[in-house]
């Protein structure tokens, strides 16, 4: 998936390509993923640089926060996706692979009047590609309802309802997201949202806030903030990324 909290974000804006007739779409930055699919036969990476602070002099870099969509079909991607971290703790740095991710994500309805689009995301962890201490005990997939519901020309309300594995616990955790996407020009946007995390070992609250910028028809930049509501002084990011649909082919 995309998603990382301390590390990969999505809007739920969509700004369209009208050049080619190819319609650009991120899922970053942000916690909450967005509804739409990349165009059939478009390759599309989204990559991203993140910090989360500990308030403690620590904190920990995610220096690709990568993730590779490709639209293999009208309304169906396929998505690859991986961090690469960089600790500080004690004085000292160390460097990390988290391990990689693949997964889809599949258009169920377009939406229609106060009916959302809706779509269908699911990915997992693929055993074996994580260093020393990010392996996961077992299978570990997530699974996510995605919902949309364009308001007027410049504002969007998206909410997410999914499951995850964390590849330690049985059984799941329940996240819960709710984000509002703004139109603030043909080129520039922003968005707040609200996540959760719901497990058996512990809830988690937190918010995020950004800005999206097409510098052209095909590149998106943007910059974003994180807070954990549970420990704001302590738990926080801050992450800066681009969006790139490498090709666009005509449909």
């Amino acid at each position: 998936m995309k998603r990382s909290i301390l590390a990969l974000v999505a809007i739920f804006m969509t700004l369209g390509v009208m050049a080619q007739d190819v319609e650009f779409t991120a899922d970053r930055p942000g916690a909450s993923t967005g509804p739409a699919t990349v165009a059939r036969n478009v390759i599309q990476l989204e990559q991203g640089v993140q910090f989360d602070g500990d308030g403690g002099g620590y904190g920990q870099f995610t220096f690709s926060n990568t993730l590779l969509r490709y639209g293999l079909f009208d309304g169906m991607e396929l998505r690859l996706g991986g961090d690469a971290l960089v600790h500080h703790t004690y004085d000292k740095w160390s460097a990390a692979f988290a391990g990689l991710s693949v997964g889809t994500k599949i258009k169920c309805f377009e939406g229609e009047g106060a009916i959302p689009a809706i779509s269908v995301l699911a990915d997992f962890a693929i055993p074996g590609t994580a260093s020393n201490g990010f392996e996961t005990e077992h299978f570990a997939p997530s699974l996510y309802l995605l919902f949309e519901n364009p308001v007027n020309d410049w504002l969007s309300i998206g909410y997410n309802v999914g499951a995850e594995w964390n590849g330690y616990s049985p059984a799941p955790s329940t996240f819960v997201a709710l984000c509002f996407g703004f139109s603030l020009s043909e080129r520039l946007g922003c968005f707040a949202e609200s996540y959760n995390n719901f497990a058996a070992y512990g809830n988690a609250y937190g918010v995020d806030f950004g800005l999206n910028y097409m510098v052209g028809e095909r590149v998106q930049l943007d910059v974003a903030a994180n807070l954990d509501l549970c420990n704001p002084a302590q738990c926080w990011a801050v992450s800066f990324g681009v969006a790139w649909q490498i090709n666009n082919p005509r449909r």
